[in-house]
């Protein structure tokens, strides 16, 4: 069967194929503890299933603006409004089914063939297949383990060109946890400035940070920056579907255009518990951050007990990404997939490659579970690996 080209250029999320696989192993009857996803482990908080409730109850099941409804472009605005010190209008705002969407429709509205994309390496893994889905070229920019994965404005920089539509950055960022500078980000939106680019801001972890303040792109150059976010890892609200995009007048306007004719608008019940969350009790922040807090640091030790895995210490985010390039000896593990094959299948622990973020050498963990098997799954894993050095 003849599909069209821009399908068969880009891959299958490797994140959803280890989801699958340890899923299939489940299947089967194994124990498997899965490290892999990108989701909190917290249940919704009552305020915001409540305020779902109450609008089924109240019957605000029928079609919205394809923008969103008011009340929730409105509580975007106060947060950036206050956090951020800014002066936006909920008409700089579009509500979509995730922080996901917002950034391919962006990708739509901007992106054309000849343009460049620069993305800082690792990334997540959509946005090279959400520029190249749009007929354009991701230009990769490596961050180093030496700098702790923190982007710097001469990177980008250096990865100019007269074809270069945008930068996407991801602060705090999946996977490494990394965060970058405000002074860093500042330069970045001059560069934007001075040669006409835009500045793609996916700040979906902003909550979880453990040192330093949150660098907040929306306070910069409101033609240049488009910021994204949603509720879904802030409040664990993944399966609920709301994210957005903040940014100029004209982009938004765009965007509306294009869902207009996609989904049309997020679910209207979501719509109205996102609302509940973001003007609500914002205690569960704390409290989730509280806990991963202290996963972070029990993996962390548990990594330092692991002859041949070095890892940098994340600042946001729920994930680790620890160096193992000790154990691709080219023999039985080659690289993060072999190696992330070895872990599923002899330890029966899901991890995610690094090569699926576009950096080889290193795998992803999510702490993102409950200790019990955060435990149980760095012993295992501990356990595993000693044996593959033992006959290296």
């Amino acid at each position: 069967m003849k599909l069209a080209q821009r399908v068969e250029s880009i891959a299958l999320s490797q994140t959803l194929a280890v989801k699958k696989a340890a899923e299939e192993l489940k299947r089967q009857g194994s124990d498997v503890i899965d490290l892999g996803p990108g989701e909190p482990d917290f249940a919704t908080p009552e305020h915001i299933k409540i305020a779902a409730k109450r609008a089924i109850d109240q019957n605000f099941t029928k079609y919205t603006a394809e923008v969103g409804i008011p009340e929730l472009r409105q509580a975007i605005v106060d947060k950036y409004n206050l956090s951020c010190k800014t002066s936006y209008k909920s008409e700089n705002v579009i509500v979509t089914s995730g922080a996901k969407q917002a950034l391919y429709h962006i990708a739509t509205a901007l992106f054309e063939e000849g343009d460049e994309v620069i993305i800082p390496a690792p990334y997540w893994v959509s946005y090279p297949e959400q520029v190249r889905l749009n007929d354009a070229q991701p230009i990769i920019v490596e961050t180093r383990e030496s700098d702790h994965f923190r982007l710097k404005a001469s990177a980008i920089e250096r990865a100019l060109s007269s074809r270069t539509r945008a930068v996407i950055i991801n602060s705090p960022n999946n996977p490494t946890g990394a965060t970058i500078e405000q002074s860093e980000l500042e330069a970045i939106v001059q560069l934007a400035h001075k040669h006409k680019f835009f500045v793609v801001f996916d700040e979906c972890y902003e909550h979880f940070l453990y040192q330093g303040k949150h660098s907040c792109a929306a306070e910069f150059d409101a033609e240049r920056v488009i910021v994204v976010s949603s509720v879904s890892k802030s409040y664990a609200m993944t399966g609920w579907r709301i994210g957005w995009a903040l940014g100029p007048l004209p982009i938004i306007q765009a965007l509306s255009k294009i869902q207009s004719h996609s989904t049309s608008h997020p679910t209207s019940i979501a719509q109205h518990a996102a609302v509940a969350a973001l003007y609500g009790d914002q205690l569960c922040l704390k409290e989730m951050l509280s806990q991963y807090t202290e996963r972070r640091a029990f993996v962390l030790e548990e990594v330092a007990k692991i002859p041949g895995m070095q890892c940098s210490v994340p600042t946001g985010a729920f994930y680790i990404f620890p160096n193992i390039s000790g154990f691709c000896d080219g023999r039985a593990i080659k690289n993060s997939v072999d190696f992330a094959r070895f872990l599923l299948q002899e330890a029966h622990v899901a991890v995610v490659p690094g090569s699926a973020f576009g950096t080889e050498g290193y795998v992803r963990l999510s702490y993102a579970t409950s200790m019990s098997q955060l435990a149980e799954g760095m012993s295992r894993m501990r356990r595993a690996l000693s044996r593959v050095r033992a006959t290296a």
